[in-house]
């Protein structure tokens, strides 16, 4: 026989013996301790659990002065949907949508400027009220202009 088969054997045999010993303790198998009783699977079932102690729930906080609070009726500002339904105005959409119209503003100026200065009818590019007209490859990189400033339309 191989070692294996030997090994099986052994193994075989000492799974049979434990079932056999098993079966000869009847229907009376209770299972007591700690670890059980956790599971719920102790034969002290029918044992009155102890229920939890809990402090009672803090009442509710109100707010030291209601002078902060909105007055009743007002609300933040709402857009009207195509079927009529208000919704709220999201403010990071709000500054999302006036962060794109400067955008398109400061490149419309831009781009004004620029023919301008090609055509002649301007000796440079001038700077539009929102930032540099001037074309550089470190503010397209960086996002900053060189003195440091934020560029235009960068996140």
């Amino acid at each position: 026989m191989g070692r294996m088969t030997t090994r099986f054997m052994i193994l075989a045999s000492v799974l049979a013996a434990g079932m056999v010993v098993s079966a000869c303790s009847g229907a009376n198998v209770e299972l007591k301790g700690g670890v059980f009783d956790a599971l719920g699977v102790s034969g002290d079932q029918n044992k009155k659990r102890n229920e939890p102690k809990m402090a009672n729930r803090p009442g509710l906080v109100i707010p030291p002065s209601t002078a902060s609070l909105p007055a009743p009726g007002t609300a933040q500002p709402t857009v009207l949907a195509a079927n009529g339904e208000a919704f709220p105005v999201n403010p990071e959409d709000a500054k999302r949508l006036k962060s794109a119209d400067i955008l398109q503003r400061h490149n419309t100026f831009c781009e004004k400027a620029r023919q301008r200065e090609k055509i002649g009818l301007a000796p440079t590019i001038a700077d539009s009220p929102w930032g540099s007209c001037h074309q550089s490859a470190l503010r397209n990189l960086t996002g900053k202009d060189l003195a440091g400033n934020k560029a235009v339309g960068a996140q």
